[in-house]
């Protein structure tokens, strides 16, 4: 019994520090480098028509995306391999998927409603980063 609990303690200890790492490798600043759209079987890919897009990520829980000579800021959580942006009154608005983030590239996967009415349809888009410092 007691090697289960040491085993227990041990994964428990592993998926913290994983969840740390990751708020930690998050902090800075970041260029949206490419995204991939896919919706049902069309896919589209973007690399270079978009605006310079910048996220900075606080390590006081708070985003500032950047664009166009303008930003907003939102509020963010990590919890396990998602990160979640919240509205002004405290609304979870987004979650992406933290598929990959090193020290030097992040890729995030968010989920899409469907635009159209039906049963089986598939949206979602990937998202490429570079960190800038």
């Amino acid at each position: 019994m007691a090697i289960w609990r040491v085993l227990f303690v041990f994964v428990l200890a592993l998926l913290m520090s994983c969840s740390s790492n990751t708020k930690q490798k998050i902090i800075g600043e970041w260029k949206l480098d490419s995204a991939y759209y896919h919706y049902n079987q069309f896919n589209f890919s973007s690399d270079g028509w978009h605006q310079d897009e910048r996220y900075t990520y606080l390590p006081t829980g708070e985003a500032i995306t950047s664009a166009v000579n303008s930003s907003i800021r939102n509020k963010y959580t990590i919890d396990e391999k998602h990160l979640n942006y919240y509205d002004e009154k405290g609304n979870l608005v987004s979650i992406y998927e933290i598929l990959s983030i090193n020290d030097e590239n992040m890729v995030l996967r968010a989920e899409k409603k469907p635009l159209f009415k039906g049963e089986n349809q598939n949206r979602f888009e990937v998202r490429y980063f570079s960190k800038v410092n």
